[in-house]
């Protein structure tokens, strides 16, 4: 059957009509008339719980629960083309302020086991950090720092308080090596997501907290946020120039002169 003829089907089934098959259709065989039974029960039930016979109740997770993300995706994608109006509730969504007080709650309970060592944490971390990236391809700059902020910090003050960085060539340093480069980098990108309107006083608040890390880090793990910083501190005075220029060339009034 075509999609316009299901629907249709399930149109007359909620309905309780028994669609009449054409000359062309093969007679239903016991086992298929015995299943179309049972699926009217079930529609018949639905239709009833919701007090209503010719609307049919679908639960939203049992509908996407065997779709891939790709597919969800591509599902979504369709209904945004059909109803384009729509695509302001998926920004809406998706620019929410991170839950940061659970992240940060999460990781201050992961490290409040003494005998677990920093690499450990290190797949825990992780999986916020891919959250904030995710932000960072969304140009959500502020959800993004947010969380890179709130997993830096507990990194920091695990390295800095163990004071105990396993030695170069082993498996353990290589992870945390690899995590520090995965640090650096979405600091990098979250900077990058930022847009122009970012003032000056932001730029140098997340100058000040990586220049912590930085110095709090570099004994242990060399330097670290070299790249950040630089990117920050180029931000920074390229926002105080346009400020300055701005200043100093004010927009002409728009009043209009009194004609004398």
């Amino acid at each position: 059957f075509s999609f316009s003829e299901t629907m249709a089907s399930a149109s007359a089934s909620a309905t309780g009509a028994v669609p009449v098959p054409s000359e062309a259709e093969p007679k239903p065989s016991k086992s298929e008339v015995v299943s179309e039974s049972v699926k009217k029960q079930e529609v018949s039930s639905a239709a009833s719980s919701s007090g209503s016979g010719d609307v049919e109740e679908y639960d939203l997770g049992y509908l996407m629960a065997p779709l891939s993300r790709q597919r969800l995706e591509m599902v979504l994608a369709k209904i945004i083309c059909n109803y384009p109006d729509e695509v302001e509730k998926l920004v809406f969504e998706s620019r929410k302020a991170v839950d940061f007080v659970a992240i940060k709650n999460e990781i201050t309970e992961l490290f409040l086991d003494q005998g677990l060592a920093v690499n450990e944490a290190i797949p825990h971390l992780e999986h916020h950090i891919k959250l904030a990236k995710n932000y960072c391809l969304a140009k959500d700059a502020k959800n993004a720092i947010t969380i890179m902020g709130v997993v830096t910090k507990p990194f920091v003050d695990a390295v800095t308080k163990k004071s105990f960085i396993p030695d170069q060539g082993t498996d353990e340093r290589y992870e945390i090596d690899e995590f520090v480069v995965l640090l650096e980098t979405t600091w990098q990108q979250a900077i990058d997501a930022s847009d122009e309107k970012t003032t000056s006083e932001q730029l140098t608040k997340w100058f000040a907290e990586l220049s912590r890390y930085r110095i709090a880090l570099s004994q242990f793990l060399g330097p670290i946020f070299s790249d950040a910083l630089r990117m920050l501190k180029k931000r920074i005075r390229k926002t105080m120039d346009t400020n300055t220029d701005t200043s100093a060339n004010p927009a002409p009034s728009a009043k209009k002169s009194k004609s004398s």
